[in-house]
């Protein structure tokens, strides 16, 4: 049997060494000199993790890279732990990140330049995730969480001689980072507690008193803004202003799922969470879902659009880990890894219509699914997976939700995942018609799926996944998620070692499975029920002349006319929730305080200046004094 040491470094050693050859051969800027070892790095640390699942999922060890210590108190070994939570994130993530690395081989045969920087940088933000949620020292976890956010700053920058792309860049960078120090908080916080231990597997059950506060409310504020929570959600669609594995990369595996693994990691350390922690949480997430669905209906950019979602969904994940319950949590866990498999599908099929057609604007698309008939299943299976459409892997993890939070009495979380599910249906439907129905444009006579083999391959095999989870979910639940809820030292009960729809549904007794299935009944009819209705609008509008339709003067139904004024009827709702507003507001009202206070400091340096000086030193002298 192979050392179990070596390998669970080797998964993330590989993608680092393959990194390093990347940036030492930048100057050899060929697509497959450096997709190759891409390709191939993420593939062999896919493989680790799979042995690693199979050979030690139920037997949790960790493993020791080398022995260091700060000030004598503080160990900075980096230690790597294989146990049912870290390598279930593991797994899913490096499966992603494989299939991108895939796609990327072909995606980027337009790029003229940046291959030795673009696959190198791929290949460390891939090993930082995982060193993130491997990782067993919360010392090497903050140092692996800010490394993801500093390749997340490069990558969103590729084109830096874009404005626009180095703009969203710093942004995405400033306030992932800035909030992150709120982790570092929390790691300083449990460092004092515990006289330097900061090894989480021995850190169970330690007791913080009035410190928790502090840790919890640090930790919150980094996850909320790498997770993209309302209100520290808005780098996100500026993230999309870069090649597309990027944003896939950034939106369905390796960046928003940090912030979800350490919320859900502290459960190790802090379980249970205080109650109006656990309120708090729910409602963050709640509010999350249903302004990350609200702002994508009224996007027409295709990118764009998902990326709002992304939002949306990980308020599910938030909210589920709120809710504080062993179901709850599962169904964060279990909708954590089909969105990444729906998300990275809906990404990839993006990439595919942008090239395509030279546009991410859905007005400009119409009737592809004749020129790209694979792409639009592809599509379709994502958005019928991330509407929560039977059959379908999101469909599993938000029943999870809708019941856990019923059952768990919050009852307004259930709502508003409905809600927000509808509108995500509603959301789709105007998509994937704008773009793959009606008539076709003339400039898109000559596209060929056939070129975009590659990247259709790649996207097939998290497809697939969707529509096997959704069929059969039971055994994804007992052999990762399960071990999953183990690892977390949560109460299981047969309600969740068993769960299926038919379980659910005979053992709820009473009004909480009825309740649950008219949520999923509900989601599913309305957004049906809106598009009738417009069409309905559309046919009275339309135009005739002589009783003959002018072919060549009809429109495609385009983006627009799928929703019936959304920004307009909702301009309050927006006008309030765009947090980047008040962000403006707060630095227009700093500027001008510093402004205003430095007219009297400037008075004394010009006319006072020696005055000055002496009072100055006379209060350094006397803090220093008291200091003593």
């Amino acid at each position: 049997m192979l050392d179990k040491n070596l390998i669970i470094f080797l998964s993330i050693g590989i993608l680092f060494s393959g990194s390093i050859i990347s940036f030492l051969f930048h100057k050899i800027n060929s697509r497959k000199f450096h997709g190759t070892i891409s390709i191939f790095t993420s593939l062999i640390s896919f493989l680790t993790i799979i042995y690693l699942c199979i050979n030690f999922i139920n037997h949790p060890f960790s493993a020791n890279l080398f022995n260091q210590s700060l000030f004598n108190t503080i160990n900075l070994n980096l230690i790597l732990r294989a146990d049912g939570l870290n390598l279930f994130f593991a797994l899913f993530g490096s499966f992603i990140s494989f299939c991108v690395c895939i796609y990327s081989f072909e995606y980027m045969s337009h790029e003229k330049n940046g291959m030795g920087r673009f696959f190198g940088l791929m290949q460390l933000f891939i090993g930082g995730y995982l060193g993130v949620v491997l990782s067993d020292n919360l010392i090497w976890t903050y140092i692996f969480f800010e490394l993801i956010g500093l390749c997340s700053y490069q990558l969103i920058g590729f084109w830096y001689d874009v404005n626009l792309s180095s703009y969203s860049a710093k942004k995405a960078y400033l306030m992932t980072h800035i909030a992150g120090y709120g982790l570092l908080l929390g790691i300083i916080a449990i460092a004092y507690c515990t006289h330097g231990n900061l090894i989480i597997s021995k850190l169970e059950g330690s007791s913080f008193g009035i410190y928790t506060n502090i840790i919890l409310l640090g930790i919150l504020i980094a996850c909320m803004a790498k997770s993209v929570q309302w209100p520290l959600h808005t780098w996100i669609p500026f993230a999309m202003n870069t090649v597309t594995p990027v944003s896939a990369l950034l939106h369905a595996a390796c960046l928003v799922k940090a912030g979800v693994y350490i919320l859900v990691k502290m459960y190790v350390i802090l379980y249970p969470y205080p109650l109006p922690w656990n309120a708090l949480i729910v409602t963050v997430g709640s509010l999350t879902s249903l302004i990350g669905v609200m702002y994508a209906l009224k996007q027409t950019e295709i990118k764009k659009l998902l990326a709002f979602h992304t939002v949306s969904q990980i308020g599910y994940m938030v909210a589920g880990i709120g809710l504080g319950t062993p179901l709850g949590i599962a169904s964060a866990l279990f909708h954590a890894l089909n969105h990444g498999l729906f998300k990275c599908t809906l990404f990839l099929c993006s990439g595919i219509m942008q090239n395509a057609t030279g546009s991410k604007d859905l007005t400009k698309m119409g009737g592809l699914f004749k020129k790209l008939p694979f792409t639009a299943a592809l599509f379709l299976i994502g958005s019928f997976s991330i509407s929560g459409v039977p059959g379908f892997n999101g469909f599993i993890s938000k029943w999870m939700f809708y019941y856990a939070a019923i059952q768990a009495n919050y009852p307004f979380a259930a709502a508003i995942g409905l809600i927000a599910s509808t509108l995500t249906l509603l959301s789709f439907i105007k998509a994937s018609s704008t773009a793959f129905f009606g008539f076709q444009k003339e400039e898109f006579s000559n596209i060929r799926e056939g070129k975009y083999k590659l990247e259709i391959f790649s996207t097939s095999l998290l497809a697939i996944f969707c529509i096997l989870i959704g069929i059969l979910p039971q055994f994804l639940i007992s052999y990762l998620l399960v071990p999953a809820l183990h690892s977390l030292n949560l109460n299981l009960n047969q309600e969740i070692l068993n769960f299926d729809l038919g379980v659910l549904l005979s053992s709820g007794g009473g009004y909480l499975a009825s309740f649950t299935a008219i949520f999923a009944i509900v989601a599913i009819i309305i957004p049906f029920l809106i598009i009738f209705a417009s069409i309905k609008k559309f046919k009275r509008t339309q135009s005739f002349t002589g009783g003959e339709v002018d072919i060549s003067s009809l429109k495609s139904v385009n983006a627009f006319d799928y929703i019936f004024d959304v920004e307009s009827l909702s301009k309050n709702f927006y006008r309030f929730t765009d947090s980047d507003k008040w962000y403006n507001f707060s630095n227009d009202l700093l500027k001008t305080t510093f402004e205003i206070i430095y007219i009297p400091i400037k008075w004394l340096e010009n006319e006072m200046w020696l005055v000055t000086s002496i009072v100055s030193m006379i209060i350094v002298i006397a803090i220093v004094q008291l200091i003593r």
